[in-house]
């Protein structure tokens, strides 16, 4: 074994498959790289590659646009008698350079599809779609731009209200002499499917980009694991080998082991930083010029070549990290790597000489032996430091040691802080890391560390009690199911029957409503406590929440109308999205419907209104109650509790208590609200744009 860790061969060999392999996965890495946005997009379109194409279209015909306007206006000047204020040769121009704008965005010679409205888009004033296509139809999504087209002489120009495209004549207008800007609306896209090849401009580029990377992106992957798997495995047998000689014992040292390490280190890193920046940047040129630029052999050429360029950059890279392991591989083997990093040596030299006098006196007595020391020290080196220039780097050498131990002691002491506040706020199982602490103050951390254990072991206990409580109401609730489901199916066998007795009949009626009520309350039981303890599974994901409210409005119309409720309902126009979990959010709402079913007052209203804003969605329900509420909002919120205390009602007191639990663990919040007989539920989530 230690002669194949001295073998030169075998050395040399390693670093030659280090550097291949480290090529080799950094050309894949590359070629990954640029693929990754086409594989993470659910659509071609979805990539910034295209998004860059649609918005130089989108500029190219504006500039069409006002081409036209201004070559509108001067036949208009034309047709009034005023003159032509452009020689005819620059008409010309114009007119050739509308041509080239058309033809470019001909049908025949661009995926690009648009229209282009005027008058609040009452008046079409161009377009590339077939007379009977309409632009939802035409292309895969549609973007909107609304402009104000102004008449500037010589020179027409656009703005956009919104997005302030560019400046607005507005101090020179003068509405008297000057046109009135044109108002127009740009709605264009591009089709989904662009599969053809009979028009190959940069969307069908951009296309057909896509869909190679979706096809190779796996491949290239696969190479750049397989390959860096393989540099990895030649880096450990570098960093095996590193220091060992053929015929030598011990660690033999090289040249770079007699610099110094930290500023070694330093040119290293700095070199890697530099190569992993370069090869990022090349990525990225590469990245933008295989989206538009016309396929050819000079350009696979100089693809090639750019890949090539950046893999041997990311082999440099790694290389210059390969340097930097290996020495210090070497000094961590013979164990002089404190002793060559000049850092070590001279924080080791201030620690050994005051570490152990320090330690060994009290606080007060510390600070102020530090204190006077530093000020002795201080006077003297600037008093001989104005004749002297060595003495004067020392001066300001303390001062810089003196700040840095200030610092140090700052930040434990900051530490120590932090360490209080977080026990303080409950979090009693956190302990205070004393790793390099001062000698005082890892005192009083150890200090607080106990207490904490202390006071953890009594709140685990307090909450092993609590948990009891929560799986006693489970087991119960699950031990009631088995007999009560047997006492539901005789019922439902004695309601088939014919009874002729109406007593009987009138008795089973009243076993199947009590029935039905004890089998709700146990599911209520059930849920309460799981949502209590939280170990109800939450899946949250983009909900349309008025779609979800008219659903359960739906349900529940029926039953507010026998209860002689008017239902009034504010919900904002179009779908108003939350992200939440749809199971569970839907449970709210119909909790929030049946408190208002159990407990309003008959021939009243009940207010629901919807409401988005700030990133958020707020549900609020109002209604009166039939009973004084003399019950606290935050108590109503609590189990078993309800707003009238003489039980005359069936509900059970878990509603609101559920719906709180359950909104909570989508990451909303729950708030109620009492004024007089007026009861408002109010359920906040956050909104998914």
């Amino acid at each position: 074994m230690k002669k194949l860790q001295g073998n030169i061969i075998a050395k040399v060999c390693a670093w030659i498959v280090l550097l291949a392999a480290a090529f080799g996965a950094g050309v894949f890495g590359v070629r990954a790289l640029i693929s990754f946005q086409s594989v993470a997009s659910d659509s071609w379109q979805n990539s910034g590659r295209f998004y860059s194409a649609l918005d130089d279209r989108r500029r190219e015909l504006m500039e069409g646009i006002e081409l036209s306007r201004q070559l509108e206006l001067l036949e208009k000047q034309v047709e009034e008698g005023a003159g032509n204020p452009l020689a005819y040769a620059d008409i010309e121009a114009i007119r050739e350079q509308l041509e080239q704008v058309q033809e470019q965005f001909g049908r025949s010679n661009t995926w690009f599809r648009f229209r282009v409205l005027a008058d609040n888009g009452q008046t079409l004033r161009g377009t590339n779609l077939k007379d009977d296509e309409a632009i939802v139809k035409a292309v895969w999504d549609v973007h909107y731009f609304s402009f104000e087209l102004y008449d500037g002489g010589e020179n027409g120009y656009y703005y956009d209200p919104e997005t302030g495209f560019s400046d607005p004549p507005t101090a020179g207008l003068n509405p008297e002499t000057e046109p009135a800007p044109l108002k127009l609306v740009l709605e264009y896209g591009v089709p989904e499917e662009i599969a053809s090849a009979e028009i190959q401009d940069e969307f069908y580029q951009i296309w057909q980009t896509y869909e190679n990377d979706r096809v190779f992106f796996d491949q290239y992957l696969t190479g750049f694991l397989n390959l860096g798997a393989l540099t990895l495995l030649a880096l450990i047998w570098v960093l095996w080998t590193a220091g060992h000689k053929a015929g030598e014992e011990g660690i033999a040292a090289t040249w770079q082991e007699r610099v110094w390490f930290d500023l070694y280190a330093a040119v290293m890193i700095a070199a890697v930083v530099v190569l992993a920046a370069c090869t990022i940047w090349a990525a990225e040129r590469l990245y933008w010029g295989r989206s538009y630029a016309v396929r050819g052999e000079d350009f696979d050429t100089f693809y090639n070549l750019g890949m090539l360029g950046a893999g041997a950059l990311f082999a440099a890279g790694v290389g210059c990290g390969a340097l930097l392991l290996r020495t210090f591989a070497v000094r961590v083997k013979a164990r002089c790597l404190a002793k060559t990093t000049l850092l070590c040596r001279v924080w080791g030299w201030t620690v050994r000489t005051v570490h152990e006098f320090v330690r060994s006196l009290p606080l007060t007595w510390k600070m102020l032996a530090f204190f006077m020391g530093y000020l002795l020290v201080s006077i003297w080196l600037f008093a001989v430091g104005r004749y002297d220039g060595m003495f004067g780097l020392l001066y300001w050498g303390l001062q810089m040691v003196m700040a840095f131990l200030l610092a140090w002691w700052t930040l434990n002491y900051h530490r120590l802080r932090q360490g209080t506040k977080t026990i303080a706020k409950g979090d009693l199982e956190y302990q205070i890391d004393t790793t390099r602490m001062p000698y005082d103050l890892r005192l009083q951390a150890e200090d607080l560390n106990n207490i904490s254990a202390g006071l953890s072991a009594a709140v685990d206990e307090k909450m092993k009690s609590e948990r009891f409580k929560a799986e006693l109401i489970t087991n119960v609730s699950h031990d009631l199911k088995t007999p009560l489901t047997s006492i539901i199916n005789y019922v439902n066998l004695l309601k088939s029957t014919e009874q002729t007795d109406p007593k009987a009949a009138e008795y089973i009626e009243v076993l199947d409503r009590k029935s039905q009520r004890l089998k709700k309350l146990t599911e209520d039981l059930v849920e309460a406590s799981k949502a209590s303890t939280g170990v109800l599974s939450v899946t949250r994901e983009k909900i349309g929440m008025s779609q979800l409210i008219d659903q359960a409005l739906g349900e529940w119309e029926e039953r507010l109308t026998q209860q002689r409720l008017t239902l009034v309902a504010n919900l904002p126009e179009g779908e108003t999205w939350v992200f939440a979990d749809g199971r569970h959010l839907w449970r709210v709402i119909d909790n929030l419907l049946s408190n208002c079913a159990k407990y309003a007052m008959e021939g009243t209203r009940v207010y629901l209104d919807l409401e988005r804003g700030k990133g958020q969605v707020a549900l609020s329900v109002k209604n009166i109650s039939r009973e004084p509420l003399n019950v606290p909002a935050q108590r109503l919120m609590e189990r078993f509790v309800r707003g009238e205390e003489s039980r005359s009602t069936e509900g059970s007191g878990l509603g609101l208590s559920i719906a709180r639990s359950l909104t909570e663990l989508q990451g909303g919040t729950f708030d109620l609200a009492v004024d007089g007989d007026l009861f408002k539920a109010i359920v906040t989530l956050p909104q998914a744009n």
